[in-house]
């Protein structure tokens, strides 16, 4: 149990007193008088919560010169003062997000750090002012209650104003084109019947590939005989499948020209433009099916 600080004084001399003598005539040293000055004063400091000058006056009462009683005293509350020493790490970013080495700090108008190299610094603990500074930035100060006890909290602080992201202004909307100019309308004119020309196309592939099945249906199992059986049925239903692609890809190809027809003869003079982006057509043909999908606005 550490020994109380009113009665440590003549317990110490005591005990030294016993040491060095073997008498009560024998007065203490010096010397042993300034280790237990320093361990009391140690005492004081440790009960104000200036916990680095009581390290420094213990300090002085762990020397080899002064008693084993003192020195053992002074070496448990060095492990208690520093078990309750606060630690803060200081980070400091510039506007941008981008980290900032090269910052002074000071607490209390005393320095404190030189740089920020993600170390932690020992505080004591309370209420303390601290400023920020760095080369082209103006001067930050920020207070911060620091607690007993708390060991490696992070700070983080920003340096300069902050990066702007602006956005590009608003697009002003088109004005109506003169009469006789090419229109959006126009140009989707043109894509609707492109994308119904590669339906039609793809119609007519499919077409192929459904007679060719056909043929090979015919040639597996005649009208006489049928020797592959499982083949020729496969190649029938093959050339359904296709069949039925080649009919939609048709179907939806021709209508897709016709709507682009309509959709040239239609356009009205000046008309505003319309993004042709904005417009999604395309036909979809499988073995098993097709179909068609149209998606935008006007």
């Amino acid at each position: 149990m550490p020994i109380a600080a009113r009665s440590l004084r003549p317990a110490l001399l005591l005990g030294v007193t016993l040491a060095i003598g073997g008498s009560f005539d024998t007065p203490a040293r010096a010397d042993d008088a300034a280790c237990i000055d320093s361990i009391e004063r140690a005492l004081t400091s440790r009960k104000s919560g200036k916990l680095h000058d009581a390290l420094k006056r213990l300090a002085g009462c762990s020397d080899p010169s002064c008693p084993s009683e003192v020195r053992t005293e002074c070496t448990q509350r060095i492990d208690a003062v520093g078990a309750a020493m606060p630690t803060l790490v200081f980070a400091a970013k510039d506007g941008g997000g981008n980290d900032l080495v090269a910052v002074s700090v000071t607490m209390d108008g005393a320095p404190l750090a030189a740089s920020l190299d993600g170390r932690p610094l020992s505080i004591d603990p309370g209420e303390h002012t601290f400023r920020f500074e760095t080369a082209g930035r103006p001067p930050l100060d920020k207070t911060f209650v620091v607690r007993e006890g708390e060991k490696d909290r992070v700070e983080s602080v920003v340096l300069g104003p902050a990066v702007v992201v602006t956005s590009p202004p608003p697009a002003a909307e088109t004005a109506p084109l003169p009469p006789g100019s090419w229109t959006s309308r126009k140009t989707l004119a043109v894509v609707t019947g492109g994308v119904g020309l590669v339906g039609l196309g793809m119609g007519i592939a499919w077409s192929a590939y459904a007679s060719s099945a056909q043929s090979k249906e015919q040639a597996n199992c005649s009208a006489s005989s049928c020797p592959n059986r499982p083949q020729a049925a496969d190649d029938y239903n093959t050339a359904q499948k296709n069949a039925t692609g080649a009919t939609i890809g048709i179907a939806a190809g021709a209508a897709l020209i016709a709507a682009g027809v309509v959709l040239w003869i239609t356009a009205p003079p000046g008309a505003s433009a319309v993004n042709a982006t904005a417009w999604h057509i395309a036909p979809s043909v499988l073995p098993a099916g097709g179909g068609l999908t149209i998606g935008g606005r006007l």
